[in-house]
């Protein structure tokens, strides 16, 4: 088969659509692993870190599974690639950030509200420990970050639902470098932070919902007031070359 090289203009966005394309033609199948990074450059007329970069992207929207080691793996199955709700972030025009922040006060409000309702002593222990380690490394911004994932990982869990749990764990995909950097510009306020948390944690332990609910939302307020400062004092930013292919490949799929 004659692949056709990709042309110079949007070179990451033209990856994706072409690997979409040659998935599309069974020409890469589901579940079978991608050939190796070279040779799907040479393929495809592309330089290494423009396919890598394409491949993360794929990662990110969950169509293929980078494993360190063994190479790139396209999902068992998926019947229409758009169908996971995270691509339609890409579609938003205002910073993606500002919109992640909007979608976690919904859900991640609802959540707060299910796990005062249907905790457990166990969930309620998973909570403490991150809880704990946070408070241990209010001092390191990487184990900070780390311990307070795992803390709303432990909420996700304790709200005991499946549908939420499982758009969570897509969401979280788009989540992480998110938070990581709304996180890093906490500056000298993580104790501010860390008490936040422990409002959350306390509200579900006295299964109360309703002030559950607030204190998360309160919480993700205050980080994104935080964070619309810093960009106010930063300036706009230019997105990713990633972020950029991802809104060009979804929007040309719109039109």
């Amino acid at each position: 088969m004659q692949i056709e090289p990709i042309r110079k203009t949007s070179v990451v966005q033209g990856a994706i659509s072409k690997i979409k394309e040659l998935i599309d033609q069974e020409y890469f199948k589901f579940g079978e692993k991608l050939p190796p990074e070279r040779e799907l450059a040479r393929l495809l007329g592309i330089s290494l870190p423009s396919l890598r970069e394409a491949l993360r992207a794929l990662s990110i929207l969950g169509i293929a599974e980078m494993r360190p080691g063994s190479g790139t793996y396209l999902r068992s199955s998926m019947s229409d690639w758009s169908s996971d709700p995270f691509s339609l972030l890409f579609h938003l025009r205002k910073p993606i950030q500002i919109e992640l922040f909007e979608a976690r006060k919904g859900i991640e409000g609802v959540i707060a509200e299910l796990a005062a309702q249907k905790r457990t002593e166990d969930d309620l222990q998973k909570m403490e420990t991150a809880l704990q380690k946070m408070r241990a490394h209010l001092a390191n911004k990487k184990k900070y970050i780390k311990y307070e994932i795992e803390f709303h990982h432990a909420i996700i869990q304790a709200a005991n639902n499946t549908i939420l749990e499982d758009f969570m764990e897509k969401m979280y995909k788009v989540l992480f470098e998110s938070r990581k950097r709304t996180v890093e510009q906490l500056k000298d306020i993580y104790r501010e932070s860390y008490l936040e948390h422990y409002q959350i944690y306390h509200q579900i332990k006295e299964r109360d919902p309703k002030k559950a609910r607030k204190a998360m939302v309160d919480n993700l307020t205050k980080v994104e007031k935080r964070f619309r400062e810093d960009m106010e004092e930063r300036g706009p930013s230019q997105p990713t070359k990633i972020g950029q292919a991802l809104y060009q490949t979804e929007a040309g799929k719109a039109n």
